[in-house]
Order: structure tokens, then C-alpha cells, then sequence
């Protein structure tokens, strides 16, 4: 007789809904179970115990000691027999059951001959399978043994009732963590919409938001652009989707946005042209699998969603490879994720176009306010470029008109008193149509012109002379040809040179020295002074030239801006030549500049001559004249030098003006308002703030001529304030007002 095969339940439909309902099959092994069916094992002295669950086609073992198989299928399953009966099934030798005499488990291995199986029950009564032992020799079985796998059975079932339970509670807290990640994404979105506007953040964030949610490895989201013929899509964010080298270029240009998409015939062109959402788990076959932009990428499914705001299509994003199965239960759950995408989009559209017309009235203002500035600016320059010439005319012929020691003849009298007469009338002229109130335009202008290099070298050398003796430093110079003349502007090279040589003097050692050398370098001149200073280390070098960075000297009690040497590199470039610094710690400093020759054939066929500069100290009355342009220092000294019996000291900033007057107090500051770097209201300022000059007496001079003018510098404390064209007679009431002062202070 034929092995007889089981019996199909009445009710397998519910027995089957009650075994996957479960959520047991295909589970990895568990030891709570391994350890049941070793349990039954030790208490019935056998080599096999099963937990045997029957599928539609299969018997699968939850737990198999002794058993090597995890499966068989249905048709030869003893445990089937079971659930067939409905009941208990002990089979004490198969050899003498027709049922199971001829079964492959029992010819072969495991070469079954005794077998007790015991239905197990865990959901609503069902018989999903059973608890079985199994030998390899015939044995008894008593009823008090069938009752102890029954027993034993009943723990089987609280397993599994454990097992689905945890289950539910995994998926149930997954899902509430899901939603918590929806949740989390849709709050940020519209907290942080401002922060999320600036460049490609906002797209960057919906993205990696949508692969998160969706848990896929690639997505994309992009903004549709209404054409005459159809829509575009303009990717704002994608994943890398480059497959290979000749798709990166591909995907560059993709992820950029300069790429914008027509293609209507593809999987994205389904979404973006017509607004339909396309789903599908198998990209390969699908007729527009084609038309994807990067084709060779292995997708293994595809959703497309379009994002409307109200009847508009705005955009669209799409995900490919995700882990989540694609339905609609994912769509709906992502309803709110899109219809946020949408609020988003609208926002970015507007702070764009927001963006766009502010930027319009931004540059119309700017524009505006540099058309207002230029004519300020204008009108400002003219006062003071049109009054400092003046100042010269007027001043000088009021010179030759009252010299005593070179008078003039009754018909030059006549000449200088027109030309007196017609610039006080051009400056009368100026001050009715000019608006004098200035507004400082921080322009520098430069006179380039060949000048001869030993007449700046003098001329500097000689300004710092007083100062250089009272810190007990000696002048070295090597006095280059007087052939030599470089292009430069006369007094910006002098204040170059004042202002190498002021630091060196402040920042020298005691009793130290200071070496000037020119070399003749073919179409250049270098210029080069050395102190025997601490040095400076090389790399903190490139501070020196920052503005108001002094290397750590904040603190010591050497003054200073910290502007000097950034002003000074500044003027050496714009005089076309270069500035650097050698030196090491404890070993001096050489600052050097180059500047371009004039007469590059005036080589130093002369050998140049060491000299020595020794200083003169004297017991005249000093004044100190701080004034930048070489014209008016030049009126001032053919003024005192027609008033005699004064020293005059002239500065062209008023950085170096105060180092001189540290190193040898003058008796009396005159000062121009308009200089490079510090002007004259800041100058005074920090004079007063200093123990040493805060009692010299300083006399403003200024093209600002209007009574506000005088009355602001009054209030801020310059001692008198004389404005350009100069008169004479007021500067000389002035000056001697200030030597009897002077005098009558000396013991």
C-alpha cells in the first residue's frame, strides 16, 4: 500500500490566518524555544524534538534538535496527521502503520520509528502545529507521558503568543518613531524656514528628508518651469546618481541646476509634464525606464509625486531604491511631507522675488547715495584744493609786499597788491558758491616727478635730527649721487623715509645706530634702513604691514597707531615700488622700498661718501609745522625766515609731527586739519591724552573757513585757529603771542 498522505482541515483558511498571524515563520532561531525542545528531549530520553508550524506547502521547524532540516514539505509530515486529526498522534513503530511504512522519513534519514505529536493552539483554538518527539527505535507511550507533552505543548503556545505579541510592539514602535521623524521633519520645515531660504539648503533638506522617510537610496526634488510648449523641470537637489566616469560630467551638471529637463516621455517627464504620480517596482521593464537622465543606474523600483499648490504644479520629487514597499498607504502617510514641500516652495518663490526687488532698490540706493557722496565729495575737494592754492598766492605776496629786508619798488608794490587784491577776490567768490561744510573724502593724491634723491635724504635726516640725539641714536648714511633722481612725489617719499626712521629710532636699543644705504638696482633704487634694534621674528613679519597691529607693543610704553607702516607700504606701491623687511630676533631690522629711476642712465659712477650727522642742538624758539603739501611748507619757511630768530621744524604727518615733539619739545604746534592718516582734530586728541604733549600749545590751520569751522575747533581745543589763505599779520600776532609765553615760562 502507498505512503497515505494527510488530510486537508475543514477549517485550514482560519488555521492558515491564525499561523501567519502569528509572525513566526521564516523568524531566526530563539532560545526560549531551543531550550523547550531540549526540555523534551532530557524527559523522554529521545534523540529528536520538533516545534513543527504547517504551512499551506511546508511543515517548518521553529526549534529542530537533533534534526538537521529546517523544512519539509507538507505531503510527508507526520505533524500534518496531527493537525489532519485534530488531536494528539503517538505512532509507537512505523514500521507497523500503514500510513507511514513506506514514508521517506522513514526509509531514509532520519529513519523514523517512533513518533508523538502533540497540536499546539496558541490563537483563537487553531491547530497550527505541534510540539513532536522522535526516536529511531520503536518505544511505549504512556498516558502519563501524553499527558506531560501536552503540558509541555502549553509552554510551545505561550511562546508563540509571547513571540506575536513582541512583535506587534516592534512594529508598533517603529511606527511611532517613523511618525516621529515625519513629525520632526514637517516642525523643522516650518521653524526653520528663514534659515532653510539662503542658496540650495532648502532642497538639499527636503531631500535627505525624503530619502530618511522613505528609507531609499536615491532621491531628487525639483522646481516645474511653465514653458510655451510644455513643462520643464529644474532639479534644485538629487542624490549622486554617477554609475560611472563618462556620467559624471552628466551629474555635475544635474546637481548644479543649470541643467533644466524637457523630456515629457520618461518616468520624471510623466510627473513634471502631466502631474500624475508614477509608481513601480520593476524600472527595468517600464516603457519610459529609458528617458531617466543618468540610464545605466540600477533602479529596482520608482515613485514620482507631483506637489501642486491648489490647481498649480509647483514641483515634483521622486525616490528610487527604497526599502519600504510603494502603495498608497505611502503615499497618503507622505501627504503632509508633500503638501509642506509645497508651502516651502511657494516661501522660497516669494523671499527670491522679495530678494530680486530689494536688491533693485539696494542698488538704485547705492546708487544714489554715490552720485550724493560724488557731488559732497566734489564740492568738499574743490573748497580745499581751490583754498590751498590760494593760501600760497596770497601768502606770498604778502611777503614781497611787506619784506623789510628785500623791499619792493613802488611799482611792484602795485603788481603784488593786485595780485593780493584778485586772490582774496577768488576766494571771496569760492566761499559764496562753495558749501564749506566738509566732508572728509579720504582721497590721496600724489605728484609724480623726477626728484633727486640725496635733497630727501637730507631733508628727512635733518627733521629727525633733535630726536635721534635725544634717544642717544647716531644717523649713518651713505649719501647717494646727486646725479640720481627717481619718479616719486617729493613729500610722500620724505614721509616714507620719516616714518622708517622715526621707528627706528623708537624702537632701537640704547646708544644703538641707525645705517641708510641706497643701491642702484638697473631700472630701481633701493632704499634700505637698518636699525640695532631686538629684530623681529620672520615669521610675524607679514603682522608689520597690517593696519593697528603692533606685534604685542599695545601694552609697553612705546605710543603708536599701528597705521604707520601700512600707510607707508601703501604709498611706496603707489609710487610703483615695493617695501619689505629683513631681520631675525636679537639681531636688528632693515626695512627697505624700492622706487622707480628717473634717469636710469645716472649710474653710481661717483663713489658715494660715509657720513657722519651730528646734531646741532640749539636755544631758539622751535616751531613745529605739521603740513603735507610741499607748497605750503615752502611759504612757511620764507615766512619765519622773514621773522627770524626761530627754528623751524616741519612734519608731513602728524604721526611723525608727534615723535618729534616726544624727542625735542617745540615751543609751539602748528598744525593743517587735512593730513594723511591721523588729521589734525585726532592728532589733538591724542596729544591731550599724553603726560608729555598734553601742555604744548597747538594752533590749528585750515582751508575750512566758516564760523562753524573755527568755533568746532576752538571747542576741541586747539589754543588759536587760522584758516587758509594765510594773513600774515594774524600768523605773526599769533607766533608772538606764543614766544613772549614761551619766554616768560623760562627761569
Amino acid at each position: 500500500m502507498a505512503m497515505q498522505a494527510p488530510d486537508t482541515p475543514q477549517n485550514e483558511t482560519q488555521r492558515l490566518a491564525a499561523l501567519h498571524a502569528l509572525q513566526v515563520l521564516d523568524t531566526p532561531s530563539d532560545k526560549a524555544f531551543e531550550r523547550m525542545t531540549q526540555l523534551a528531549r532530557d524527559l523522554f530520553n529521545v534523540p529528536v524534538a520538533l516545534v513543527s508550524l504547517i504551512d499551506q506547502e511546508r511543515q517548518w521547524f521553529k526549534s529542530h534538535q537533533g534534526l538537521e532540516v529546517c523544512e519539509t514539505e507538507r505531503a510527508v509530515s507526520f505533524c500534518a496527521h496531527a493537525i489532519a486529526h485534530d488531536g494528539p498522534l503517538v505512532i509507537e513503530d512505523t514500521h507497523k502503520d500503514e500510513r507511514f511504512a513506506d514514508n521517506r522519513l522513514v526509509t531514509d534519514s532520519p529513519h523514523i520509528r517512533f513518533y508523538a505529536g502533540f497540536p499546539i493552539r496558541p490563537l483563537q483554538g487553531m491547530a497550527v502545529g505541534t510540539l513532536c518527539i522522535i526516536d529511531h527505535q520503536p518505544r511505549q507511550f504512556s498516558e502519563r507521558d501524553l499527558k506531560l507533552l501536552g503540558s509541555l505543548a502549553g509552554q510551545v503556545e505561550e511562546l508563540l503568543r509571547q513571540h506575536k505579541l513582541q512583535m506587534e510592539l516592534t512594529q508598533t514602535a517603529n511606527k511611532m518613531h517613523k511618525e516621529q521623524k515625519l513629525l520632526k521633519i514637517l516642525h523643522q520645515g516650518i521653524t526653520d524656514y528663514q534659515a532653510l531660504m539662503s542658496g540650495k539648503r532648502l532642497w538639499v533638506f527636503l531631500m535627505e528628508a525624503l530619502r530618511e522617510l522613505t528609507d531609499s537610496d536615491y532621491a531628487l526634488i525639483g522646481e516645474v518651469l511653465p514653458t510655451n510648449t510644455t513643462n520643464a523641470l529644474k532639479i534644485h537637489a538629487i542624490t549622486d546618481l554617477s554609475w560611472s566616469e563618462e556620467s559624471r560630467p552628466l551629474m555635475e551638471r544635474l546637481r548644479s541646476g543649470d541643467m533644466i529637463l524637457t523630456n515629457s516621455k520618461t518616468l520624471l517627464g510623466q510627473v513634471f509634464a502631466f502631474g500624475e504620480v508614477v509608481m513601480t517596482d520593476d524600472v527595468d521593464s517600464h516603457p519610459q525606464r529609458g528617458g531617466f537622465p543618468i540610464a545605466d543606474t540600477p533602479f529596482h523600483n520608482y515613485l514620482g509625486v507631483p506637489i501642486f499648490s491648489g490647481e498649480h504644479l509647483i514641483g515634483m520629487y521622486a525616490i528610487a531604491n527604497s526599502q519600504q514597499p510603494l502603495n498608497q498607504a505611502l503615499l497618503d502617510w507622505l501627504q503632509p511631507f508633500t503638501d509642506t514641500c509645497a508651502l516651502l516652495i511657494n516661501l522660497y518663490s516669494q523671499m527670491a522675488e522679495r530678494e530680486q526687488v530689494m536688491g533693485d532698490l539696494a542698488a538704485a540706493r547705492d546708487q544714489a547715495e554715490t552720485a550724493s557722496r560724488a557731488k559732497s565729495e566734489f564740492l568738499s575737494s574743490m573748497s580745499h584744493e581751490l583754498r590751498t592754492p590760494l593760501n600760497a598766492i596770497i601768502g606770498f605776496s604778502q611777503i614781497l609786499a611787506n619784506s623789510r629786508r628785500n623791499p619792493l619798488g613802488e611799482k611792484q608794490k602795485r603788481q603784488v597788491s593786485q595780485i593780493e587784491r584778485s586772490g582774496q577776490h577768488l576766494l571771496s567768490l569760492i566761499n559764496e558758491v562753495l558749501d564749506l561744510a566738509k566732508i572728509e573724502a579720504g582721497h590721496m593724491t600724489l605728484s609724480i616727478e623726477p626728484i633727486i634723491l640725496a635733497n630727501v635724504f637730507n631733508d628727512a635726516c635733518s627733521t629727525l635730527e633733535d630726536c635721534a640725539e635725544a634717544a642717544g641714536i647716531q644717523f649713518r648714511y651713505t649719501s647717494p649721487n646727486n646725479r640720481w633722481q627717481v619718479n616719486a612725489d617729493y613729500t610722500r617719499t620724505k614721509q616714507i623715509l620719516l616714518n622708517l626712521l622715526s621707528n627706528a629710532i623708537k624702537y632701537n636699543s640704547t646708544n644703538g645706530s641707525i645705517d641708510i644705504t641706497v643701491a642702484y638696482l638697473v631700472d630701481h633704487v633701493r632704499i634700505s634702513v637698518t636699525d640695532t634694534g631686538p629684530g623681529i621674528a620672520p615669521e610675524r613679519q607679514h603682522e608689520l604691514f597690517e593696519p593697528f597691529n603692533r606685534l604685542d607693543a599695545e601694552g609697553g610704553s612705546i605710543e603708536g597707531s599701528g597705521i604707520g607702516l601700512a600707510i607707508t607700504r601703501e604709498l611706496v606701491e603707489r609710487m610703483n615700488g615695493e617695501m619689505g623687511v629683513d631681520s631675525q630676533p636679537g639681531q636688528g631690522a632693515t626695512f627697505w622700498f624700492t622706487l622707480p629711476m628717473a634717469n636710469a642712465g645716472a649710474t653710481a659712477d661717483e663713489a658715494p661718501t660715509l657720513n657722519s650727522v651730528h646734531t646741532q642742538p640749539s636755544n631758539a624758539f622751535t616751531l613745529l609745522y605739521i603740513e603735507d603739501n610741499p607748497a605750503n611748507q615752502r611759504l612757511m619757511e620764507d615766512i619765519i625766515d622773514e621773522i627770524g630768530e626761530i627754528k623751524l621744524q616741519i612734519a608731513p604727518s602728524a604721526e611723525i609731527g608727534m615723535e618729534i615733539m616726544r624727542h625735542c619739545s617745540p615751543a609751539l604746534v602748528m598744525m593743517d586739519i587735512h593730513l594723511p592718516g591721523m588729521n589734525g582734530y585726532q592728532a589733538l586728541e591724542a596729544m591731550r591724552r599724553d603726560p608729555l604733549l598734553q601742555a604744548l600749545p597747538v594752533v590749528a590751520l585750515s582751508a575750512n573757513a566758516m564760523p562753524g569751522d573755527i568755533k568746532r575747533g576752538l571747542e576741541a581745543g586747539f589754543n588759536a585757529y587760522l584758516t587758509k589763505p594765510l594773513e600774515l599779520d594774524k600768523l605773526e600776532a599769533t607766533i608772538a603771542q606764543f614766544i613772549q609765553t614761551a619766554s616768560g615760562k623760562k627761569p
